[in-house]
């Protein structure tokens, strides 16, 4: 069987063929660490960890690059206003980099609730700025960069007469000519020769605190040009697969194309195979901070388990927009409990003598390969093992080596869209929030009624069981320690 993927550069589904014969090399756009990530991102990585997942289960040797962005992306993506980070960390009285510290450190220990593999290479821009500064210095030498006042920027009309500048996002360029998303306005651009250009460069000001020495001023790089250092860096100067999310197919990836043509003076594409995944809403919405319906990872691992979410995200196709509800949460959750009860009859069950059960096993096996060569169609995939379990529920009484082939069959496919099903690791999935919420409002009665001893031995027995009380001051919440 063969695998294809939607390339964003065409609008087809193309066979993959990566350029070395059984190893793929793939850069995934990882976070701004300026504040906690939220429900769109841990879908968009989950993504790029079933993708990862999958090829490494056809027997590719896959090396995955994915970011840290911790300098130069902007407030406004057309090099206007502050710097992510720098801000956040005013707000917060910390140090940048020492919000950093505490961003990645949260960011990588809620990834591993969320069951996404570490990637091979976890580089941060702040990490990587004398190559950059090189990188800019070989595109100006190249002829597709100038320098204006102490900042450098991407000549994009010479770029698009060579390479078209606006293939990936099917833009025109004369659609540009307000800037990029329409928001530059001539005085802000008066540096630039064309307001579509970008910074490869930014001279700081004096305020900025993040900023190092380069031949045109004391400065800062670009949020694009830090992507497209870091993969070629690591992956080489022409790679297999980079993703990211809808956003990023204008301006980031366009930028980010054009640069590693210019800095490594190509003549052919850099990246095989573009690939973009499709954000999803909150009831139907789009999710926002000023709707009150945004929800970062952590707030959504106190109430539902990491393997819930991943068996939602997976239930939608990733080039789908997923709606994020109670009853998608719900419908996930009867998923994988049926998926843990089948395990779970397997384990007690002693078996029989029938084999009519095998030839499902081999066709499962066969099925999923379809539906995930398929773009990676996990929410069929997902259908698939349903069925699956099904079947092996009416399959109970055969003999207890192929039920035993069966349950590691349906482990090893849930494996591959990021589920654990891991039965002595087994998490309470149905009703298991709104029990603990009764709890602690029982608890608070007993407060209330000056009963101490029974409230202190609730709060100690919840503790042992790994849930913890918060007490705010307005309300008491709970937490998984």
């Amino acid at each position: 069987m063969t695998l294809k993927l939607y390339n964003t550069l065409t609008r087809e589904k193309e066979e993959f063929k990566p350029i070395e014969e059984g190893k793929v090399n793939m850069y995934t756009c990882g976070q701004t660490i300026y504040e906690d990530f939220h429900l769109g991102n841990a879908r968009m990585y989950s993504n790029w960890d079933v993708l990862n997942r999958y090829l490494k289960w056809k027997g590719y040797d896959v090396f995955h690059v994915q970011n840290v962005t911790d300098v130069g992306h902007l407030t406004d993506d057309a090099d206007q206003g502050e710097d992510k980070v720098e801000k956040s960390a005013k707000e917060k009285g910390l140090e940048p980099m020492e919000l950093v510290t505490k961003q990645v450190i949260k960011f990588y220990r809620e990834m591993e609730e969320l069951n996404i593999n570490q990637f091979n290479v976890i580089p941060r821009a702040t990490g990587h700025i004398l190559e950059m500064i090189e990188a800019v210095e070989k595109i100006i030498e190249n002829g597709y960069g100038y320098e204006r006042n102490g900042s450098v920027y991407f000549d994009v009309e010479k770029f698009n007469k060579e390479f078209e500048y606006g293939k990936l996002p099917r833009k025109n360029i004369d659609e540009l000519k307000t800037g990029a998303g329409g928001r530059v306005t001539e005085e802000e651009t008066e540096e630039k020769k064309n307001p579509f250009d970008f910074a490869l460069w930014i001279k700081a000001n004096p305020e900025h605190i993040m900023k190092w020495n380069s031949s045109w001023s004391l400065g800062y790089p670009g949020w694009h040009l830090e992507c497209s250092v870091m993969s070629t860096k690591y992956l080489g100067e022409k790679f297999d697969i980079h993703g990211g999310g809808e956003d990023h197919m204008f301006p980031h990836h366009p930028n980010e194309r054009a640069q590693n043509y210019a800095m490594n003076n190509l003549n052919e594409e850099p990246v095989n195979y573009w690939i973009h995944g499709k954000f999803l809403t909150v009831n139907g919405e789009k999710m926002s901070k000023s709707k009150g319906n945004f929800y970062t990872v952590e707030e959504l691992l106190k109430k539902y388990s990491g393997e819930t979410l991943r068996m939602l995200f997976s239930s939608s196709h990733y080039r789908k927009q997923t709606d994020f509800t109670d009853n998608s949460v719900k419908d996930a959750k009867e998923k994988l409990e049926k998926l843990y009860n089948t395990l779970q009859l397997i384990e007690d069950s002693e078996g029989g003598d029938k084999k009519d059960l095998k030839p499902k096993i081999n066709e499962i096996k066969k099925e999923f390969e379809k539906a995930m060569d398929d773009d990676l169609n996990t929410g069929k995939a997902v259908n698939l093992l349903l069925q699956f379990s099904k079947d092996v529920n009416k399959s109970l009484d055969n003999k207890k080596s192929i039920l035993n082939e069966a349950g590691e069959t349906l482990k090893g496919l849930g494996r591959v869209l990021g589920l654990k099903l891991d039965l002595s690791k087994k998490e309470d999935l149905t009703g298991s929030e709104e029990l603990l919420d009764l709890i602690v409002k029982i608890r608070e009665d007993l407060r209330d009624n000056e009963e101490y001893e029974l409230s202190d031995r609730i709060r100690s027995g919840l503790k042992e069981i790994g849930i913890e009380l918060q007490d705010t001051g307005e309300e008491v919440k709970w937490r998984k320690i």
